[in-house]
């Protein structure tokens, strides 16, 4: 009797241990695949997020070539776009000086007319004389641009009187110094057009920068 009760209970252990292991093999089986399944996921992100970068980058390419072909651009808040450049028209005045240093501190320079298409688009946004970057301060007669390029005396505007007189005519009767310094027109008069004037006068400006595209 004792020897039955002895295998029994050897019995009742060995079933206890080998339900145990069979738990401890289904936890290892269902963790092993539950790090499966989570590798499989982290593939999959993966995948998923390589593919939508991949979707950005092609979509910033096609903008930056819809932005080129159509000439849309961006520029700065209060500046106007026009033909792969960025225009500011000033509200303030200042002399020639302080204009054309002060474009430079919103990352342009005074606006350098090249064509009768530019002339046409500055001149419809302004209704009053604007200050060009126009100059002959370091050699009377020889007017260049703020960057040193010498005018194109085919693509001047300059204003021709009736009397025949064409600007500029550097008018010495106000100052001795003369009219060293280009605007848009003439206080009280068109703005289609180009004169010399006093460079110390305060007037609005142009300023230009290159588009970010």
């Amino acid at each position: 009797m004792k020897v039955l009760i002895v295998l029994s209970v050897c019995l009742v252990f060995a079933f206890g241990g080998v339900c145990t292991l069979a738990i401890l093999l289904t936890r290892a089986t269902h963790f092993n695949v539950s790090v499966s399944d989570q590798d499989h996921n982290a593939t999959d992100y993966k995948a998923q997020f390589d593919a939508l970068r991949n979707q950005h980058e092609e979509t910033l390419r096609k903008l930056n070539r819809l932005n080129y072909s159509t000439g849309c651009a961006l520029c700065a808040a209060h500046w106007i776009h026009s033909g792969g450049k960025c225009y500011y028209f000033s509200t303030v005045k200042m002399n020639w000086t302080q204009s054309r240093d002060h474009c430079v501190t919103l990352g342009g320079h005074l606006v350098i007319i090249n064509s009768k298409a530019e002339q046409d688009f500055v001149t419809s946004n302004v209704k009053k004389t604007h200050w060009i970057g126009l100059n002959d301060l370091d050699t009377e007669g020889h007017w260049v641009w703020v960057n040193n390029q010498p005018v194109n005396d085919s693509a001047g505007f300059w204003i021709k009187r009736e009397n025949g007189i064409r600007e500029p005519d550097n008018w010495t009767k106000g100052h001795p110094d003369g009219e060293d310094c280009a605007g848009l027109g003439h206080p009280g008069g068109e703005t289609d057009f180009w004169s010399d004037a006093f460079c110390f006068l305060e007037k609005r400006f142009v300023c230009e920068a290159p588009a970010a595209v």
